[in-house]
């Protein structure tokens, strides 16, 4: 059978794909780009040069320009997303923050948290173009420095965005701003956040405003007036970050608290 390939997106660094495939395979092919993905379902059998390798489901594949590879599926499917990130962007990203060299060891790995990562990425709508690009730069921060780093580390950096956050709880703020306010560089910046806090740097704004909706909510404000003075971008935003925390709807926990009030 063919390949389907679903939520395919582009950009000048990153190419994205959601693939699931039944019975197909790629012959030998190459690549001018990094090529970067994690097996979600079935097994994947790859040549690689010259080498035989298994991506069962969980693992994460890395291609190195100009490799040359074939893929056979399992005959029960696969299903996988695939990454194409540009050699040149990935340089000035190591390049820009000092990382160790461009240079990285291909093949089938164990790596939870690049998996869940590439993931949350695809997952990520590219139309909301700050997430999108939190979550591949918490990508790259996987695939780049998976250490633990240093505890505490830029604690009084990532303090100080921290209370940006909270001071500007309406407005929608980029990740550029933010690593203005830290002194930091995006990458670092974003790296050091989420080893304080847990979350990404938008994510957690993003808690904040949940927060704050669940207050409002309570004291009977319309969800059109949360929305606007929140920064949500639409009504359809603000239900889905709010039932996804919540495990209801906006207008669900809002009728709750008026039946309780009378």
């Amino acid at each position: 059978m063919d390949l389907i390939t679903e939520d395919w997106h582009a950009g000048a660094v990153v190419e994205a794909s959601w693939v699931r495939a039944d019975a197909a395979s790629f012959p030998r092919h190459t690549h001018d780009e990094y090529v970067l993905g994690t097996n979600l379902v079935g097994v994947e059998r790859i040549w690689l040069d010259g080498h035989e390798l298994e991506a069962p489901a969980g693992t994460v594949t890395l291609y190195n320009p100009h490799a040359v590879q074939a893929s056979q599926f399992s005959p029960s499917g696969v299903e996988y997303i695939s990454l194409h990130l540009a050699p040149q962007a990935i340089e000035q990203v190591v390049d820009d923050n000092n990382l160790p060299g461009s240079t990285f060891e291909q093949g089938v790995f164990q790596h939870p948290g690049l998996a869940a990562a590439i993931l949350d990425f695809a997952r990520t709508p590219a139309a909301h173009r700050a997430e999108h690009e939190e979550a591949f730069i918490q990508l790259l921060c996987q695939w780049m420095q998976p250490g633990p780093g240093k505890a505490g580390e830029q604690h009084a950096s990532v303090e100080r965005s921290l209370q940006y956050l909270r001071d500007c709880l309406g407005e929608r703020i980029d990740l550029d701003a933010l690593a203005a306010v830290a002194g930091l560089s995006k990458y670092h910046f974003v790296r050091c956040f989420k080893k304080h806090t847990g979350l990404g740097p938008l994510q957690y704004q993003m808690q904040l405003r949940l927060l704050e909706a669940r207050k409002r909510l309570r004291a009977q404000q319309h969800s059109l007036e949360i929305v606007s003075q929140l920064g949500f971008y639409d009504q359809s935003h603000f239900i889905n970050a709010f039932r996804k925390v919540m495990g209801v709807t906006p207008r669900a926990y809002a009728l709750a608290f008026k039946t309780k009030a009378r």
